[in-house]
């Protein structure tokens, strides 16, 4: 069959290798490049380059486990780092490390007792975290949970909610209606917790998947501006060209989607669906500038929080003078500026489960795919590219990149890691196939 797939982040990349050896299949973005939301930008500071990243840059184990066996299949080099992470109350002037690494850091922790009171009750929402996982339930609200849960009454205002919100580029006075699980499962757990990084930046992954893109039409820099549907689907771009195709996967935002699959009769109830999601706006900077870091040089993190008032923002420590801050909204842009970019997260909410269910009965109707961080689990990585195994199940099941990937993740189950999560019902046509073990075959 002939596939077309708009958009080429991860979902539409993975997507396009899982079917390349079964169709036809045609990869369109209008970017001039492959990644989407994956961008390194290389800076050069002395003699040293520091690849610094625009997109997504952290992972661990539990919540990806698809993606590090996509990396291993692709054989693309990590590394894994301890999670260090500082949090400064701007107006109050006081930084706290955690965990600690001198005495210096642990007299500013110690010094007050309703700050170490916070810090436990952090230390034991993470130990909770793989049971709020496990159960997937977009119910329950930040909130809601701290208040069942027992924990103090100041703890979410004064420090949960700033410090997830940071976390997150996320609009303080909404996190804590956020459901808890899209919180909590993307922080790693475990007594030491830590990340893993793509050596040489994410982009460097992004080569190696396109590598392996030879029996794909790549068509980059083809802005599409209108889906038609006949007998086949008909695809306008910017320029007038025009393609055909038996079927289509839709491999943007869910802004962007909903957007191409408006006046289109039959595809109709998707585009109604996929248009209820909202969403909030975030800008990313990456620059030099010490004064979006916490004052003292000694306290710089991998990791460092931000709360201030009504505001809470992250800066990530990449390397040296380099950094990454989740610009906070009415500050001076950083300098020196290296890169910038703006784009929109999607807003879980209690709605999100039903919605991805809807999402899930309706694929393959009228021939239609979507993918993207909002039609499986939480929005991150892991759940883009997730989505693309969904298409690739209905298409072609037995795809030799799909056995490629599903052997991957198959051997990590043979050792113990539980690589999926509980599925949203036991009707629930979302969650992947657990791989059986002839897939490494």
């Amino acid at each position: 069959m002939r596939i077309g797939i708009i958009g080429a982040g991860v979902s539409g990349m993975t997507a396009a290798w899982l079917l390349q050896h079964d169709h036809h299949v045609t990869l369109i973005d209008k970017d001039p490049r492959l990644g989407g939301h994956v961008e390194t930008i290389p800076v050069e500071i002395g003699s040293e380059t520091v690849h610094a990243e625009l997109g997504p840059r952290f992972f661990f184990d539990s919540a990806y486990p698809y993606f590090l066996a996509l990396l291993r299949v692709l054989e693309v080099p990590i590394r894994w780092g301890e999670l260090i992470v500082s949090f400064t109350d701007v107006s109050q002037g006081n930084t706290i490390v955690l965990p600690p690494r001198s005495l210096r850091q642990v007299a500013a922790l110690v010094r007050s007792p309703r700050l170490v009171r916070h810090v436990l009750s952090m230390r034991r929402l993470i130990e909770e975290q793989p049971v709020i996982a496990a159960r997937r339930d977009y119910s329950i609200t930040f909130r809601r949970h701290l208040a069942e849960r027992g924990y103090p009454a100041t703890f979410g205002p004064e420090f949960a909610y700033p410090f997830l919100a940071a976390c997150w580029g996320a609009p303080l006075d909404q996190l804590p209606d956020f459901p808890v699980y899209s919180l909590l499962k993307g922080m790693p757990s475990g007594k030491k917790p830590g990340t893993y990084e793509v050596e040489g930046g994410m982009s460097r992954y992004v080569r190696a998947l396109g590598d392996e893109l030879t029996g794909v039409d790549l068509r980059l820099g083809a802005d599409i501006q209108r889906i038609d549907r006949d007998e086949d689907f008909v695809v306008h771009d910017a320029c007038g060209e025009r393609y055909r195709f038996d079927r289509l996967i839709v491999a943007t935002s869910s802004r962007d989607a909903a957007q191409l699959l408006r006046g289109v009769p039959a595809l109709a109830e998707m585009q109604a669906t996929i248009g209820t999601f909202r969403h909030w706006e975030i800008e990313i900077a990456v620059h030099g500038d010490p004064s979006f870091m916490p004052a003292d040089h000694r306290d710089w993190s991998t990791n460092n929080l931000f709360f201030d008032g009504d505001a809470a923002w992250m800066s990530d420590w990449q390397s040296r003078r380099v950094i990454r801050t989740w610009l906070p909204k009415g500050r001076a842009p950083p300098s020196p500026l290296y890169a910038r970019r703006s784009f929109h997260h999607v807003l879980m909410t209690s709605d999100t489960a039903a919605l991805q269910r809807r999402i899930a009965a309706l694929q393959g109707a009228a021939g239609l795919w979507v993918t993207g961080m909002y039609a499986v689990d939480v929005d991150n990585h892991e759940s883009a590219l997730l989505s693309a195994l969904v298409p690739a199940h209905a298409l072609a099941p037995r795809s030799r990149n799909l056995k490629r990937l599903l052997g991957a993740v198959a051997r990590d189950a043979a050792h113990g890691l539980d690589v999926l999560p509980a599925p949203l019902s036991a009707q629930d046509p979302v969650a992947p196939r657990r791989p059986e073990a002839s897939a490494a075959e």
